[in-house]
């Protein structure tokens, strides 16, 4: 009987399912780079037999310049296991200034924002009708919410 990996590898492996082994790959890759910048790659993707990678920060720009010499001699000399299929000559990566969107949970509140501490227990003494008519009004809400 085959367990979850085996038949995950099984599906990754057909043809239909080549951008998902290519993904696989370029997280492979991704994980061999330092971690300060794994945190600063939005994502990467292969186009025209070179390995793009999208950074979110100027800084991680030019580091990524300085290191990528390192890395371009040991992966075309030993690929990783995942990445056999994958082929891309060049390594390159630029910086992506459009605005990272974060997901911001809205929390809705299910009771009333505060508990009412008046009591309706007041003197209206304004001889205007239509303003006596408004502080009556208000008397009868505060009434109801207390009932």
């Amino acid at each position: 009987m085959k367990n979850s990996a085996q038949v995950l590898s099984h599906i990754v492996n057909q043809p239909q399912y080549k951008k998902l082994a290519q993904h696989q790959c370029i997280d492979t890759i991704k994980a061999l780079l330092p971690p300060h910048l794994q945190t600063m790659v939005s994502f990467a993707y292969v186009k025209h037999k070179v390995l793009y990678f999208v950074l979110s920060h100027p800084g991680a720009k030019q580091e990524f310049d300085i290191i990528i010499a390192s890395i371009k001699t040991p992966l075309k000399l030993h690929p990783p296991q995942k990445c056999q299929e994958l082929d891309f000559e060049d390594i390159r990566a630029y910086v992506s200034h459009k605005p990272v969107r974060k997901v911001t949970e809205v929390k809705k509140e299910t009771s009333a924002p505060y508990q009412e501490r008046a009591a309706g227990d007041f003197e209206n003494s304004v001889k205007n009708e239509k303003l006596h008519n408004i502080i009556e009004k208000i008397r009868a809400s505060i009434h109801d919410r207390q009932n």
